[in-house]
């Protein structure tokens, strides 16, 4: 260790105790703790969550102001001192950890047109689809639903367009603020497939990039509307890629609704262990009903038995979930209960997209633990829910989770994705607004004034986020969720924001019940 004067780092936090609940303010400081003899510490830039004793709270305590070496061996030994050390909780005098982030940051402005940083590409194979699920973001998030009615599609526009409508009864279609799709823009074509030249061009002009910047893997998504409306764009991507193209290896996923999944398709999807969710909204076992608004056009049997069969044929199955002011009614148990009897052993939640109006409806304290109560019930079954949510609270336990998405956190829009619609044109995700180019000027993406602001939204969300217990690892949600309610990524949504603190507050109290137990 160097011969210098430490002290302890102002990024230091710790599990909140019962006199801190008020997550809608920054909370967990060393200086208002007082909880039990232990406690969960973490850094709140870079995670390193340790399990710490009273002894290790006074000791980072007095360290503000900074202590030797010899005086800090005193109260502790040489391998705890060295673990501080390494986890950042003790930093050298004067020394501000949010430096090293500016400096990454500088490095990553330096190369970000390149295209080194993509990763990730999702195509997206059709707007349409056979449902019409109440608060699905297609009705939500495009602003080109007067678009998509003119095109020869029958689009009801979701409650927040509705809302819109009603404020800005002078702002033409149905825009959301931002930068959104007008009606006579072709950005977002509904009313086509994408074609398999669309798709060969993109995913051979990702490969080449990926080769070129030293990537030797690439991931694709199909992804809608129903990708499986298009399902010969799917099979013909798979047929001529397959799992290694030009030395770069790749990887596969799919989003449905599952309804049509034929046996061509499941042989497919088995063959290249296509990573295959099938979206269920929530499951009422005595009605069949499990969409949002009971707008579903297929009857539960058959998702049920396209799920069975996905997992008997050795296609890497799961399931995704919305918890939602759409759902909340009914979101709950019985659908865990199907995701272990069907023996997968996860359920990824979406918590809803349209932040303010969900919280608005649904206290952020209600709904935080709504989901922790799922949880725990998921564990008793053998289930384990995953989300934003949950990788947040990864990210702070796991160094090596928070090593592999440091930069983008849980939202790859932010530089490590691009979303390509079915005409060519490219934006950073299916549901964000601004247009980045197309795939005929691939290069000209990355340089695109919009791709910069995604890309260069890593490690750091905004000035709001200062503070925050979870500055570096909670990316405020979806980037598009953030566009439609604040017309800015920069800005975050104060609900999510309380919901968020609360449910990692959550998950670390049953993580640290859970090392203490085998400490």
């Amino acid at each position: 260790m160097p011969n210098s004067i430490y002290q302890s780092s102002r990024y230091v936090r710790t599990l909140r105790s019962a006199e801190d609940r008020d997550f809608t303010a920054f909370g967990g400081r060393l200086g208002t703790y007082d909880g039990s003899e232990r406690t969960m510490a973490f850094h709140s830039l870079y995670g390193n969550a340790r399990l710490v004793d009273r002894d290790i709270v006074e000791l980072l305590k007095d360290a503000a102001n900074g202590k030797t070496l010899e005086q800090l061996l005193e109260r502790i030994d040489e391998a705890s001192l060295r673990d501080l050390i390494e986890a950042r909780y003790l930093v050298e005098a004067g020394r501000d950890e949010a430096e090293e982030i500016n400096a990454l940051l500088e490095s990553r402005q330096a190369v970000l047109s390149s295209g080194v940083f993509h990763s990730s590409i999702q195509l997206v194979l059709t707007n349409a689809c056979n449902f019409s699920c109440q608060g699905c973001f297609a009705y939500n998030f495009d602003g080109g639903v007067e678009e998509r009615n003119t095109s020869g599609e029958t689009v009801k526009p979701g409650p927040v367009l509705v809302e819109l409508r009603r404020s800005r009864p002078d702002s033409g279609p149905t825009l959301a603020k931002g930068d959104w799709n007008h009606g006579s823009d072709s950005g977002r074509n509904p009313s086509m497939h994408m074609s398999l030249e669309v798709a060969e061009k993109t995913v051979k002009e990702a490969i080449t990039l990926r080769k070129a910047n030293g990537g030797g893997h690439l991931t694709v998504s199909f992804f809608g509307g129903e990708p499986t409306l298009a399902r010969g764009t799917i099979l013909h991507v798979l047929r001529t890629f397959g799992d290694s193209y030009d030395g770069v290896s790749l990887s596969y996923d799919l989003t449905s609704n599952g309804s049509r999944i034929d046996d061509e398709l499941l042989a497919a999807l088995a063959r290249h262990k296509v990573d295959t969710t099938v979206s269920i909204d929530y499951l009422v076992p005595e009605t069949g009903e499990f969409r949002g608004g009971q707008q579903q056009r297929t009857p539960w049997p058959v998702v049920r038995k396209a799920i069975l069969d996905m997992k008997a044929a050795g296609v890497p199955v799961s399931i995704t979930t919305v918890l939602s002011q759409f759902t909340w009614d009914k979101w709950g148990t019985p659908l865990i209960d199907f995701v272990a009897e069907a023996g997968l052993d996860s359920l990824d939640v979406i918590v809803s997209f349209q932040a303010k109006e969900f919280f608005d409806r649904h206290s952020p304290h209600d709904v935080a633990q709504r989901l922790l109560h799922a949880v725990d019930y998921g564990r008793e079954r053998g289930v384990q829910l995953s989300g934003y949510w949950y990788q947040t609270f990864q990210m702070i336990i796991d160094e090596r989770k928070w090593a592999a998405q440091a930069d983008y956190k849980t939202c790859p829009a932010v530089g490590r994705q691009l979303s390509i619609e079915p005409n060519g044109s490219v934006f950073a995700c299916k549901a964000t607004a601004r247009k980045l180019g197309t795939i005929d000027d691939w290069q000209g993406i990355f340089a695109s004034d919009a791709y910069q602001d995604y890309g260069m939204r890593a490690y750091t969300n905004g000035p709001g986020c200062q503070g925050c217990e979870l500055q570096g690892t909670c990316s405020g949600g979806s980037a598009g969720a953030l566009e439609e309610e604040n017309g800015s990524i920069q800005l975050m949504s104060p609900g999510y924001c309380a919901y968020m603190r609360e449910v990692v507050q959550g998950l670390l109290e049953r993580h640290h019940a859970q090392t203490a137990a085998f400490a």
